[in-house]
């Protein structure tokens, strides 16, 4: 049976109960209400506090997502953009149409809960910079806000799904948006009537996986490679205190970037080295490498790449190729902000645990010297 998209057909179970007036409420206006008047007739219930399953959102949900997706297809927004706004209403408000005990107003108009996150509004949680009470609780004047900022986003479609919201929204909680990328990709291909949103390129920007992504890779004469396209921070050596066994790479945009190996080898380690999970911003209080991969070269040579946005790409046990994308740059773990910390390991005894502090050598002048010096454009 063809699946039938709901922001083109009247006869949808899923919202066929919304009335108002004696009207059946689609969510695209297609019957001269405004956008107000519409928002006045729409009435949602909560979801749970986890993500549902798919299939969990009811019909008025379902009509808000729809309305959200409607006002990203009128701005030509590419799907990427319907699943990271669904998401983001998901998280912000459980896609119910919030009013605020502190905005006086909001509790006049129509609304599925109450709120009480500063003077946040409406199903993305807006404040009054983004429009009047009236204004944020219009589902669609709210989705075409988020959509207005989202596209000011540089580079927004290639982003984590929670950083691409993040940017936008600017919560307390950055990587809250994360969780619900499924649900919001189920969701969406429910509205348009798709098999799923990968269908028409609104999936997750696809991993690298080998050297040919993102450019050529410049390749030394003793075949290594600089690891990211950063410059070099803070350096090997004593530092606060402690001593600093590798070197910070970082440029203002670098979250996100790929992570090459910098030699042929065999990884021998993929891990979360933090107290909780890695999947989340670190900061300096903490301790650890966050999600970092080892991986064993030729000469008993170790590579360790620390602080990656999520859990690396490659496996232990995998070889990889000089160049290869092993993951991207993050902030996970004991980290000041996003960076690489890249280490490299002398005469370092087989096995998983053994590159430490009484092996490690200065990383810019290994690379110097194999030809493939570290610093952004080199």
């Amino acid at each position: 049976m063809t699946r039938r998209p709901i922001l083109v057909i009247v006869a949808v179970v899923a919202v066929a109960g919304l009335m108002c007036g004696g009207m059946v409420v689609l969510p695209v206006v297609m019957f001269g209400l405004s956008d107000a008047e519409a928002a006045a007739c729409e009435v949602v219930s909560a979801p749970g506090a986890e993500p549902p399953a798919t299939g969990s959102w009811n019909g008025t949900q379902t009509a808000h997502a729809a309305a959200i997706v409607s006002a990203g297809a009128a701005r030509e927004v590419p799907p990427r953009g319907y699943v990271i706004a669904l998401a983001t209403a998901m998280q912000e408000s459980g896609l119910r149409n919030l009013a605020n005990s502190t905005v006086p107003e909001s509790l006049t108009l129509p609304h599925e809960g109450v709120g009480h996150d500063h003077d946040s509004v409406g199903l993305f949680q807006q404040r009054p910079g983004w429009g009047s009470v009236r204004e944020r609780m219009t589902p669609s004047y709210a989705a075409d806000k988020f959509y207005e900022a989202l596209a000011g986003v540089e580079g927004w479609q290639q982003m984590r799904l929670t950083d691409a919201a993040q940017a936008v929204q600017r919560s307390a909680y950055p990587e809250a948006y994360q969780k619900w990328e499924d649900a919001a990709e189920q969701l969406a291909a429910h509205v348009l009537g798709l098999g799923s949103i990968e269908d028409i390129g609104g999936g997750a920007p696809s991993a690298p996986c080998g050297v040919d992504d993102f450019g050529p890779v410049l390749v030394g004469p003793g075949g290594w490679v600089q690891p990211v396209n950063a410059n070099v921070g803070s350096g090997f050596g004593p530092r606060g205190g402690a001593f600093h066994a590798g070197v910070d790479m970082s440029r203002v945009d670098v979250r996100g970037a790929p992570i090459r190996a910098a030699a042929a080898g065999v990884v021998e380690q993929v891990k979360c080295d933090w107290y909780t999970t890695c999947d989340r911003d670190g900061h300096t209080g903490s301790r650890g490498c966050g999600w970092y991969v080892d991986i064993r070269h030729a000469g008993d040579i170790v590579t360790r790449y620390c602080h990656m946005v999520r859990q690396p790409e490659v496996a232990m046990g995998a070889s990889v190729a000089a160049g290869e994308v092993i993951g991207f740059v993050g902030n996970s773990g004991g980290s000041s902000g996003p960076h690489l910390h890249f280490e490299v390991h002398l005469d370092v005894p087989p096995g998983p645990y053994n590159a430490d502090r009484d092996n490690a050598v200065d990383p810019v002048q290994f690379m110097a010297a194999q030809g493939a010096p570290l610093g952004q454009g080199t």
